[in-house]
């Protein structure tokens, strides 16, 4: 679950929409840097489909004993493992999960939360050995590598726009297309739901992404039992955000 305060509200956005919403924008990057990579039905789905073990467990939002909301970043690492590798033994096609794989492991081995209690690598490493051994013998790895690169960058994309943050200086990497070409992508909040892309880097000047959420009281977070019922009764409404280029 990803969630943001508004006044006296929680907005609840679930994983898998949130990744929903990732390939919504890895869609609209224009073709002259994507290059091709729009037709690869195994990067798309990799990227619609990377959150998709979250989808039982995001029925409701969990609450702690402090009163806390488990989101993907508080949660216990067992929990969280587990999840990510519900994403990616839930994937139908092998390459997309291999994508996933990697991208849950590169999140993995860079988190500060996880040092010195952290085997996620050597489990996948070894569930992926076990069952894809031979897929691994015939990928492209350039190919692959500039594949992972657009999954990580439009999840990290995403998890920005469905929490409306501003974005810190140097916080989006450079990304590279399949003739060696690097883009700068620098992307600043320019209005209260509104970002400024580089010119060129969008096929369009304007374009419109919308991110599907529930919003409840704050208050229910202190009756967890009330907050389920709630959540699940709730309506889901939709956020506009405009992205310029």
């Amino acid at each position: 679950m990803i969630t943001k305060e508004f006044l006296d509200d929680v907005c609840y956005i679930t994983q898998h929409d949130h990744a929903r919403v990732s390939l919504d924008l890895f869609l609209m990057i224009s073709e002259d840097i994507t290059q091709g990579l729009e037709a690869s039905e195994e990067l798309k789905y990799a990227i619609r489909n990377h959150d998709c073990g979250w989808i039982e467990y995001d029925t409701a939002p969990k609450v702690d004993e402090n009163g806390k909301v488990h989101t993907f970043q508080n949660m216990k690492i067992s929990l969280q493992d587990e999840l990510w590798m519900k994403s990616i033994t839930s994937s139908v096609i092998p390459y997309s999960s291999l994508l996933i794989a990697e991208h849950f492991k590169s999140l993995s081995d860079n988190s500060v939360s996880r040092e010195n209690k952290n085997n996620f690598s050597q489990i996948c490493d070894s569930y992926i050995a076990k069952n894809y051994s031979k897929l691994i013998d015939d990928i492209d790895d350039k190919k692959f590598k500039i594949e992972l690169e657009f999954l990580k960058f439009t999840d990290l994309l995403s998890l920005i726009l469905c929490r409306e943050r501003e974005v810190a200086k140097n916080l989006i990497p450079s990304i590279k297309s399949l003739d060696g070409k690097t883009y700068d992508v620098n992307i600043k909040k320019i209005d209260d739901s509104i970002y400024k892309f580089p010119s060129g880097f969008l096929k369009s000047k304007q374009n419109m992404i919308e991110i599907p959420y529930k919003m409840l009281p704050k208050d229910l977070i202190l009756t967890p039992k009330k907050l389920k019922d709630e959540f699940r009764q709730s309506r889901t409404k939709y956020r506009r955000i405009g992205l310029s280029s």
